[in-house]
């Protein structure tokens, strides 16, 4: 695939995963970064294809938004005239009924829908007003009257609502300016009845702002008529020239900002080269440890000087002679383990090993397996070897036989009573036949004595020990 097809794929992949072009690459990342696409690209060109589709994408997202807010307003309208509701109707009865309808979540803000409530309230009661001046109106009276106005526009009941309001504003017994707020200066005009005539608080915020907008727009207009065309003059070139300055002071920094990545790149591209050659010159070396070293008696001293005459020892050049030998002893230890674990296997295997067992006795069994020359040369390793492996295995024993008289339950606290007493030889037989019906128990037969002394350990344990608490106690606490 060529740049720009891979480009392409990248952008429609930032599409399909609906990536925000409001939000940080960052925070975007977890949506795409598992997405084959992704990897069609490196670093630094995934960057710039994801700035360049955030600036396409925000327009476009921007006007959607508008849309939609003005799609939802116009559905919240239709819902409030589909309602069917009296005059008297309150926004409280509306949301309560219509409260979990789509078109009423749509808008965000309780205070945007009251709003839009408020404003069709007025404007039906004013209309129905009208209709009802019409019927009692004398035709033939107002004829004449009808016959002048039909040229000019009539202004419904809120336009002439908010008309007077604003007149109100102008005429305040407060000053207003275009950074007024509301919150302070409405209580200046609470007891006029142009203020009361607008029934929704809301409305009268809303009414509030615009009258403030409008102002902001008349000291603009001032201001551009009171400006004189050489001061104009000069204040643009100043304004060019400062928006000159900006814009060599951004691109120098966006020059540093470039060097700066390119310098961390680069050197991040030098340090993986040099963590995959040291690797790579490992792998040589191993191969070469495996082919060439196969005695666990090899010493580093001696083995060293044939290692050198092979041709991959130029390969492993990046590694000092520390690493080297490091390497080297770790590979003698795993031939070690190995011909240990061949020589333990061979013993497992052996049937004449007993607890007993000496060393002189079964070496004669095994000496003419090939694991017991492989081993060692000297048989004081193996005859040492051996006695490790005796020891762990009478350990073992031991520790199973002990967990074998846990689980015997005629074994308690009272044993030792009941060996002393007139029943003591048939309780005696009976921990007898638990022990020798167990294949834990019958692997001390050659060491009968260890058994016995185990045994009678364990007895006075539980007799120290006494009587087991209830389910229901609980420990004591420490000190």
């Amino acid at each position: 695939m060529t740049l720009e097809q891979r480009q392409q794929a990248f952008r429609e992949m930032l599409m399909d995963r609906e990536v925000s072009a409001f939000s940080t690459w960052e925070k975007e990342l977890h949506k795409i970064v598992f997405d084959p696409r992704y990897l069609l690209l490196s670093g630094r060109e995934r960057k710039l294809a994801y700035e360049g589709f955030i600036k396409a994408r925000a327009e476009d997202e921007r006007i959607e938004k508008r849309n939609k807010i003005k799609d939802n307003r116009e559905a919240f309208k239709k819902l409030v005239e589909s309602a069917n509701l009296s005059s008297r109707a309150t926004f409280s009865e509306f949301a309560q009924k219509y409260g979990k309808d789509a078109k009423f979540k749509a808008i965000e803000k309780m205070k945007e829908r009251e709003s839009l409530f408020n404003e069709w309230k007025a404007a039906n009661q004013t209309s129905k007003k009208e209709a009802e001046d019409m019927k009692e109106r004398d035709p033939s009276r107002d004829r004449d009257k009808m016959a002048s106005s039909e040229s000019k526009p009539k202004k419904s009941k809120s336009d002439q609502i908010r008309d007077a309001f604003m007149e109100m504003l102008r005429e305040g017994p407060c000053s207003i300016s275009a950074t007024s707020s509301w919150s302070k200066k409405k209580k200046y005009f609470s007891d006029d009845e142009r203020y009361i005539a607008v029934g929704s608080s809301s409305l009268r915020e809303t009414y509030f702002y615009e009258f403030t907008k409008d102002l902001e727009h008349e000291e603009k207009s001032t201001k551009e008529r009171d400006y004189s065309p050489v001061r104009e003059v000069d204040e643009k070139e100043r304004k060019a020239q400062e928006r000159k300055e900006r814009e060599r002071a951004a691109l120098k920094e966006r020059e540093r900002q470039v060097a700066r990545r390119q310098v961390d790149q680069n050197r991040e591209l030098e340090r993986e080269r040099g963590v995959h050659a040291r690797e790579e010159a490992q792998q040589h070396f191993l191969a070469l440890l495996h082919d060439m070293v196969r005695d666990a008696e090899a010493s580093w001293r001696k083995t060293k000087k044939q290692l050198r005459e092979d041709g991959r020892w130029e390969l492993a050049s990046l590694l000092d002679s520390e690493q080297k030998e490091k390497m080297f002893n770790e590979h003698i230890e795993a031939l070690s383990n190995k011909k240990k674990k061949s020589f333990r296997r061979m013993l497992d295997e052996c049937e004449h090993i007993t607890l007993t067992s000496t060393w002189r006795d079964i070496r004669k069994k095994i000496k003419h397996d090939s694991r017991f020359s492989k081993f060692s040369s000297d048989d004081k390793e193996r005859e040492a070897e051996f006695s490790r492996y005796l020891k762990e295995k009478l350990s073992t024993a031991k520790s199973d036989f002990r967990q074998l008289l846990r689980e015997i339950k005629c074994l308690s606290h009272k044993t030792k009573e009941n060996l002393r007493g007139a029943n003591g030889d048939s309780h005696m037989r009976e921990i007898q036949q638990f022990i020798t019906n167990d294949k834990r128990g019958l692997v001390l037969d050659d060491i009968p004595e260890d058994r016995d002394r185990i045994l009678d350990e364990y007895i006075e344990e539980l007799d120290r020990q006494g009587p087991p608490p209830p389910p229901t106690a609980t420990r004591p606490p420490k000190r």
